[in-house]
């Protein structure tokens, strides 16, 4: 009994040490985080339980800040339209310790993202105009914190990107002011 009692406690003992160093995110919560068609709304991160810190909105830039407090992560999103179609999603991850950032890293090969020495970078391409990319960013300071940071990349060429459907008309155009002459 006391046998099974000791192992018990080790049992416990290993599952808490490995939840805490776990990262919340991984590369499908990546691809929901951001909502294209309502740029305000970040139910995948805040389902996770990351609070939106800062937001930045234009035309073209959409800039937003998280973190998660009992875990100290820190999230930084940034979408771009280059006003030709493309679309550029951006995220830093930024985790606490070493041992979640390996532990993320290590789960690349599960998504099939493949490393790159040429381009010093995790790829998978979906098509030769759109993609993701992870960097391995490494040890990063901020506020005097030390962090670990990893960068995903996913981008949508203009030649696949099409009107978004807000902007699509089922309307059919006319134009009166052309003038026939016989």
């Amino acid at each position: 009994m006391k046998i099974v009692k000791q192992n018990l406690y080790i049992l416990i003992l290993m599952l808490s040490v490995n939840f805490s160093f776990s990262q919340t995110l991984k590369i499908s919560d990546f691809r929901k985080a951001f909502n294209y068609y309502n740029p305000t709304e970040h139910k995948q991160l805040s389902s996770k339980g990351f609070k939106l810190l800062s937001d930045t909105i234009s035309t073209n830039k959409k800039k937003f800040e998280f973190y998660k407090q009992n875990t100290n992560e820190i999230i930084e999103m940034t979408f771009n339209e280059d006003g030709e179609g493309g679309e550029y999603l951006s995220i830093v991850y930024f985790l606490p310790n070493e041992l979640t950032y390996k532990n993320f890293i290590s789960t690349l090969k599960t998504y099939k993202f493949k490393y790159s020495k040429r381009n010093t970078r995790y790829q998978l391409p979906t098509s030769s105009y759109s993609g993701e990319n992870i960097y391995v960013n490494g040890l990063a300071h901020i506020n005097n914190k030390k962090y670990y940071s990893i960068k995903y990349d996913s981008y949508k060429d203009k030649a696949l990107s099409g009107l978004r459907p807000e902007i699509r008309s089922n309307k059919i155009q006319t134009d009166d002011s052309i003038i026939k002459i016989r």
